[in-house]
């Protein structure tokens, strides 16, 4: 089952990555990280329905679980518009790898809070892995104190929605349940907040539309099997497969949109793989009951 996990987190992290390449597009026809934010959530919301229904899924959760999915749902949103927020102040590049230094976070908290205990293989792999996002930063451009801070603080807000759904129990939840319930809270709070901005004033073409759509379909690709893969290898090992996700990024903007590469970013995905490769390579047989895999 932790191959499976492994597996589901790397296809819920790369899905993701796509996201800023159809962002992009979106954005240049006029919309808002708010509102692409509500149709996200959306279209999540609608396909995570149609599968309940279509598969005749229970739809019945425990009461116990509403308030930390009320809390998940809020760090996520909350999340989005931190990150989004901090391209104001720093360019977007420096401000996602700020904010994909949440590994660190999630296992500061488990650690902790939580009082889990890691390998040394397991730390190792972070350090490579933290290492590896502070070679995507342009330290150049580097010089607003207030948008690197939103940018932190995302990825604080990330790995508290992380450390949430695995140890409150949500990864448990039948996925398409939890994500419809989850995106009812969030598109409700979008919607709210939208209005109040005036976010909705769509004129998208056919480009945009579709890439709207294509959004929404990676969501739920990313959203679920983050979900799944949490449930195997909880939110530690999870959140280093996340990183998967600035790979793919980064991959698509040099191939697909041309962007610069540059020697750090070739030096960061080295280490960021090695750091994976690391946490892949399974315990001697002889340590298997000493090492606890976040999981207790």
């Amino acid at each position: 089952m932790r191959q499976k996990g492994f597996l589901l987190c790397g296809l819920s992290a790369i899905s993701f990555g796509f996201v800023p390449l159809f962002t992009k597009v979106v954005m240049q026809e006029g919309m808002d990280v708010v509102a692409i934010g509500f149709f996200r959530f959306l279209g999540l919301g609608l396909f995570s329905l149609g599968m309940i229904r279509l598969q005749k899924r229970p739809f019945s959760i425990e009461i116990k679980r509403f308030p930390a999915i009320v809390a998940d749902s809020f760090f996520q949103v909350v999340t989005m518009l931190l990150l989004s927020a901090s391209y104001l102040f720093i360019p977007t590049g420096n401000a996602t790898s700020l904010h994909f230094m949440y590994p660190v976070f999630v296992f500061l908290i488990l650690y902790l809070y939580y009082k889990n205990r890691f390998s040394g293989m397991q730390w190792l792999a972070l350090v490579l892995c933290a290492a590896g996002i502070v070679c995507f930063i342009d330290f150049d451009n580097m010089n607003n104190w207030i948008g690197m801070g939103i940018a932190i603080a995302s990825g604080l807000t990330y790995a508290i929605y992380m450390v949430i759904l695995d140890k409150q129990g949500l990864a448990q939840i039948d996925p398409f349940v939890l994500s419809f319930i989850g995106c009812v809270l969030e598109t409700v709070f979008l919607a709210i907040l939208g209005l109040g901005m005036g976010s909705f004033h769509l004129s998208l073409n056919a480009s945009g539309v579709l890439s709207l759509v294509i959004l929404a379909g990676l969501s739920v690709c990313g959203t679920l099997l983050l979900q799944v893969g949490t449930r195997y290898i909880g939110s530690g090992m999870a959140s280093l497969f996340c990183l998967f996700e600035p790979l793919t990024s980064l991959i698509c903007g040099w191939m697909i949109l041309k962007d610069p590469l540059r020697w750090g970013s070739v030096l960061g995905c080295l280490l960021i793989f090695g750091g994976i490769l690391l946490i892949l390579k399974p315990p001697k047989r002889s340590q298997m009951k000493k090492i606890k895999w976040i999981k207790k």
